[in-house]
């Protein structure tokens, strides 16, 4: 009895906490991160207020994965590490690991990353989870591809893609921006193009417009490559709008790189030295000569867009 009242009681506290997720799904959607942090912090004390211990370190993890969309601390790494050394749960060390690997790579520290990627592939596999499977074989491309190991990228990507019965969702949609990108940096524009496009149509039949900024920065690059500058820079102007609505930075940055080429392809010298200085303003403020520098080289070689 006192065992089936107990199995009652945890079933509840994890249907409560799955609302919360769900709520943090909803505000993640509308690129709300810092509504979405809030309710995790409900969720955190939610857990300890019940003394659940694999919900606390659950809803801990989950929080930190959604400030890594912000940049994550050293603090916040390192309490991931704990928390992989002491959980349990396989499902606790999957999402521990995962995130691990989003950080490292946030970081640009390649080798931690696909380390940690690997460690939640494998976790994914042993809980026989397809789509935990999917997920990690993105963030272990995106690794790989950080560090410019474009084949291997391209077939985690595949591999993901295979894994996901859903097409019609967001996990797919990123996914399919990764590989197109890949295809298209080795020359593949046909198939490149097909998923880039795809990977735009749905996620905007999804209206989860926050994370279109990805496959528009990647349309953008993939013109440029072809010499296509109109179409580049339609694609860099709707990246750079989302990025600035969401305050994501990182987007912001590679938009204003993207725009710049495209400007220059177009032969129009003012409007690239114009989205130059804001580059150099707002993130290399002490390098004052890399306006000129990117007027006569090519802007895309400076930047890693899936770093």
């Amino acid at each position: 009895m006192a065992d089936h009242l107990k199995a009652e009681i945890q079933a509840e506290l994890l249907a409560r906490y799955e609302d919360f997720r769900s709520e943090v799904r909803k505000k993640l959607a509308l690129g709300r991160l810092s509504e979405a942090l809030e309710i995790c912090d409900s969720a955190i004390e939610f857990a300890r207020a019940h003394d659940a211990p694999e919900l606390i370190d659950r809803a801990i993890v989950n929080r930190i994965g959604v400030s890594i969309e912000m940049g994550s601390t050293q603090s916040e790494i390192a309490e991931l590490g704990k928390i992989l050394l002491r959980a349990s749960s396989q499902e606790v060390r999957f999402l521990a690991a995962y995130n691990l690997a989003w950080a490292y790579k946030g970081r640009e520290e390649v080798e931690r990353a696909i380390s940690y990627a690997s460690r939640a592939l494998r976790v994914a596999e042993t809980l026989g989870n397809a789509e935990w499977k999917a997920s990690a074989l993105n963030v272990l491309g995106l690794s790989h591809l950080s560090g410019s190991y474009f084949q291997e990228a391209t077939t985690f990507f595949a591999e993901g893609l295979e894994l996901l019965p859903d097409r019609r969702e967001r996990r797919y949609a990123a996914l399919l921006d990764n590989y197109g990108y890949c295809l298209v940096v080795q020359g593949l524009f046909r198939e490149g193009f097909r998923a880039l496009l795809e990977s735009l149509r749905t996620l905007r039949r999804l209206g989860e417009s926050w994370v279109e900024t990805a496959p528009h920065i990647s349309l953008s690059f993939a013109y440029l490559e072809l010499g296509k500058a109109r179409p580049a820079k339609r694609h860099g102007l709707s990246a750079l709008r989302l990025a600035e609505e969401m305050g994501d930075s990182k987007s912001i940055k590679a938009s204003l790189y993207l725009l710049g080429e495209a400007a220059k392809q177009e032969g129009d010298e003012f409007a690239a030295r114009r989205f130059f200085q804001r580059l150099q303003e707002s993130f290399y403020p002490k390098a004052p000569d890399l306006i000129d520098l990117l007027l006569v080289v090519d802007a895309r070689t400076m930047v890693n867009l899936k770093a």
